[in-house]
């Protein structure tokens, strides 16, 4: 076992023994967690700092680091908005606990160098690749929240529009990691959309999140029915980002190690 995977696996257990703390839902439990998913991070950050060092490229390109971006952004995601709003702390649960299976998971793939061509050798590629993972975070705490909603660990008169203002993030996230991508396919492949399955799917997942969110402005649809129908335009984005390439060939796919 190499060094990178014992630290790799390392930066998974400080997530999930944070998540281990937080499951009793006692307060005196959650510094502690949170200590430990601090740690988790700051090595997380290493961990990516050493993969860049290592291949002279910046960590974006492939499965392999895609899952190691995506789960420090959950992650750095969460932390931040349980600083701000602590009563939504609870949501480390499913937070913490996707972003540990992602750093294992990661593993799991390749840890080849994907030499950049010149298609790939652009700005608009990272701020492609970084909104996805921005959405990604902000689409797995509003999951997170609701599931803590639905599971009676978090509640408040607040909660609802909370879940509601995630989920608008993870919306408008993701539109912009869309409108971002339609423009790099202009200068890497000479048209701005072409149908694409992950292309496909990704607008399809843009358009369940706006479904969900005019929902919920709907009297009958308020309160947890809505909190349930919010957690499948979720399932979209986790399928068309990890699960797509697994069943169907995209021109996305070249870029990736499966």
């Amino acid at each position: 076992m190499t060094a990178i995977t014992l630290f790799q696996g390392g930066i998974a257990a400080l997530y999930l023994a944070a998540v281990a703390l937080l499951w009793p839902g006692k307060d005196r439990l959650g510094r502690p967690a949170i200590a430990l998913a601090t740690l988790g991070l700051v090595l997380h950050l290493g961990l990516l700092a050493w993969r860049w060092h290592d291949i002279g490229q910046i960590p974006i390109v492939t499965r392999y680091e895609d899952l190691t971006v995506d789960s420090l952004m959950i992650v750095a995601l969460y932390l931040a908005v349980q600083w701000r709003l602590p009563e939504l702390r609870q949501a480390g649960l499913t937070a913490l606990t996707v972003a540990g299976a992602g750093v294992l998971w990661a593993l799991f793939h390749s840890r080849g160098v994907f030499p950049m061509d010149p298609s790939l050798r652009t700005n608009w590629l990272i701020i492609h690749a970084q909104l996805n993972s921005l959405a990604i975070a902000a689409g797995t705490l509003a999951a997170a929240v609701h599931a803590g909603w639905l599971a009676g660990r978090i509640s408040g008169p607040d909660t609802p529009a909370l879940a509601g203002r995630l989920a608008g993030w993870a919306f408008l996230l993701w539109a912009a990691m869309v409108a971002a991508g339609s423009y790099w396919a202009s200068l890497a492949w000479g048209r701005y959309w072409g149908w694409d399955p992950i292309e496909s799917w990704s607008f399809a997942t843009l358009m369940a999140y706006a479904f969900v969110l005019h929902l919920r402005h709907k009297a009958s649809w308020r309160g947890k029915r809505w909190a349930v129908v919010a957690l499948l335009p979720y399932a979209m984005m986790l399928f068309t980002t990890y699960g797509l390439l697994l069943v169907r060939r995209s021109i996305h796919g070249q870029y990736l190690f499966q």
